[in-house]
């Protein structure tokens, strides 16, 4: 572990580095490396080390990342289904740092969870429990193989994704994606579009057009960091941030 966190090395160096920096809390080794891949400098975050102003000032760019569920509470809903896992640490940071980088139109690229915080902190609501919501023979839930393609996506004409992954969707084919989830976005937020639906209609990615760049996916893209599948989504976020930076 480096003696010295992160997000203070950045504070002393400055924003003059030619890699953009990624902040991102609760990593995992795959998100690192795509987001490495893709040419920048992973910012780790942790709360109660990097306060949200400090650790938006430290970012161009910001990646929210899987993990257990987001807090119903968060959305109005005070009935909490049995299933939800909850982190309120979790939820209190990441949910005030989605919060700041969309006030100040911090490229923003959000996975699984991520894609809920995404959703809640702009004013969304979600699914609490996808089988008990909506039963379906669809899985949604897949743990491993982590890159198993386990259901197809479609992504709506225009949007932001289907640019990204125009070679992928070439002839009006779906997008075939791993899965491990069992919540989802319910009333996408204010100034948010859906840009793709699984078949049984579960919302599988948000964005916000008005934003640089504000994309949320429901699958998990950096677990295909080696094959290069989803590496569109990790690049643009990281072309984004560059501008950003320099802007």
């Amino acid at each position: 572990m480096n003696p010295t966190p992160p997000a203070r090395l950045a504070r002393v160096g400055g924003r003059s580095g030619r890699r953009p920096r990624i902040g991102v809390a609760w990593p995992r080794d795959a998100y690192l490396a795509a987001l490495r891949q893709a040419g920048a400098d992973p910012l780790e975050l942790r709360p109660g080390r990097d306060s949200v102003p400090e650790a938006i000032a430290s970012s161009d760019g910001l990646l929210l990342t899987g993990g257990v569920d987001v807090d119903p509470a968060a959305y109005g809903e005070q009935a909490r289904h049995p299933s939800v896992a909850l982190d309120t640490t979790r939820d209190e940071y990441e949910l005030a740092l989605a919060r700041a980088a969309l006030n100040a139109d911090l490229p923003l690229l959000a996975i699984c969870r991520g894609a809920q915080v995404l959703n809640v902190a702009a004013g969304g609501t979600l699914i609490q429990d996808i089988p008990s919501h909506l039963p379906t023979p669809l899985a949604h839930a897949c743990p491993s193989p982590k890159a198993a393609l386990v259901h197809d996506v479609t992504v709506a004409a225009g949007s932001c994704l289907s640019v990204l992954l125009a070679d992928r969707l070439a002839g009006g084919r779906p997008l075939p994606v791993n899965s491990r989830h069992h919540q989802s976005v319910k009333e996408p937020a204010p100034g948010f579009i859906v840009s793709a639906t699984a078949p049984d209609g579960v919302i599988e990615a948000i964005e916000k057009p008005a934003a640089r760049f504000c994309v949320g996916v429901q699958w998990h893209p950096e677990d295909f960091w080696r094959t290069g599948e989803f590496s569109p989504l990790f690049e643009r976020l990281v072309d984004a941030a560059r501008r950003a930076r320099r802007a």
